[in-house]
């Protein structure tokens, strides 16, 4: 496995560092005959892996996300021969209850939660907030050590339980709809716009790396965004570039805007 030649193409440190941890995985599945698992991959960082993969005949890969069309994803990587095995499974599905509704509890307050008990994002897969339950995935360990440590979300006590994956509940997406002009539809426009911030506060956080277009870590202001693009902005939410107008009589852009509660 020559691990130069897979990895020179790659810009980014951290997804050199990525891939490097990924073909040490695909060795060892290789020597020791057994399937390794990555942790949690956001799509951007499933797709390189999925890529790498594809130039390695010598092991094949499969993904565990829990639900259908999961956005997070673990990739399972075990020996090209073990092709059509059972492999195990390492998720397991937590159902959170309490008396919240869906507008009490967010996405964020979840992750607030877990986060503080000392897990790391990587460990956590998809989080389906849902009226007054929440539907949790992640690695058998970490749903144990949640049924130990996790008694409040906000100001709410809570209680879990495991559920089947089939059992799992896609909750409706709420969001709001910002329509507006930009003079332009660099990144720092359109931030500013869809989170009500001032340019020199969006600023800030693009240049502190708290910004992702499409998962994938951003720190240009200038950075040009396309129809689609779906822009996460650490502490305050996600945000997707809907449509893109025609200009108006003072040259500035109309664009819709979907926020995502």
């Amino acid at each position: 496995m020559d691990k130069e030649k897979l990895t020179r193409h790659l810009i980014h440190a951290q997804d050199k560092l990525l891939v490097l941890r990924l073909l040490d995985k695909a060795e060892r599945a290789e020597r020791q005959y057994v399937p390794h698992y990555t942790d949690f991959l956001d799509p951007c960082q499933l797709s390189l892996c999925k890529g790498v993969l594809a130039n390695i005949p010598e092991v094949a890969y499969c993904t565990f996300g829990g639900i259908e069309n999961a956005e997070r994803n673990v990739l399972a990587i075990y020996p090209e021969s073990m092709s059509g095995y059972d492999l195990e499974n390492p998720l397991e599905a937590l159902r959170i209850t309490g008396n919240f509704s869906q507008t009490e509890i967010t996405h964020r307050d979840v992750l607030g939660a877990v986060l503080g008990l000392g897990i790391k994002r990587e460990k956590i897969g998809d989080i389906l907030v849902g009226e007054g339950k929440i539907d949790f995935i992640g690695f058998k360990d970490i749903c144990c050590f949640l049924y130990i440590g996790l008694e409040k979300i906000s100001k709410y006590k809570v209680s879990l339980e495991s559920i089947a994956f089939d059992k799992l509940e896609k909750p409706y997406e709420q969001s709001k709809t910002i329509c507006g002009t930009v003079s332009s539809l660099r990144l720092d426009s359109i931030l500013a716009l869809g989170f009500g911030e001032s340019r020199n506060s969006i600023s800030k956080w693009i240049h502190h790396d708290n910004v992702k277009v499409n998962w994938r870590a951003v720190n240009q202001l200038s950075y040009e965004v396309k129809e689609g693009d779906m822009i996460s902005l650490k502490g305050k939410g996600r945000i997707i570039l809907e449509e893109i107008g025609n200009k108006t009589k003072k040259d500035r852009i109309k664009i819709v805007i979907k926020r995502l509660i």
